[in-house]
């Protein structure tokens, strides 16, 4: 048939899916490979399978087992980023990313100050000084 692309096109593996031919099994199990393998990437398994991202992403969201697989190859590819960051931080000697990343990961341990805790820290550093050292009251200087 003239202007219908060929039976193998977007069916082999490895090939990016031009025009995708609907009704063709695709196998959970070979999905569930590629999760891994391509680390959680929904376009790359299309690519890798010759299917559409979207029929992927429908065989995907059908399944119970497939969705967690896809969620914790996504968990651990952020927390391979997370110690790339953590030890360009350190390497870096970077204040600003440091800075970032005890915020964010150091809530627990007090690193994550809203405003108006700055302020109130600000307040009694001043009230502090001004009782220690007797130095001119902080609200009178202008």
């Amino acid at each position: 048939m003239a202007g219908f692309p060929s039976k193998e096109k977007g069916n082999q593996l490895g090939r990016p899916a031009k025009r995708p031919h609907p009704g063709v099994a695709l196998d959970q199990n070979v999905i569930a490979e590629l999760i891994v393998k391509c680390k959680g990437n929904v376009s790359r398994i299309a690519d890798a399978m010759g299917s559409a991202r979207g029929c992927i992403s429908r065989v995907i969201n059908k399944s119970p087992e497939l969705q967690e697989l896809l969620t914790q190859s996504r968990e651990r590819r952020l927390d391979e980023l997370e110690q790339c960051v953590f030890d360009r931080a350190i390497e870096s000697n970077d204040t600003g990313l440091q800075c970032f990343l005890l915020k964010t990961q150091g809530k627990s341990r007090g690193y994550d100050q809203s405003e108006a805790q700055n302020t109130a820290k600000d307040i009694a550093t001043a009230a502090f000084d001004f009782i220690i050292n007797k130095s001119k009251n902080p609200a009178e200087s202008k």
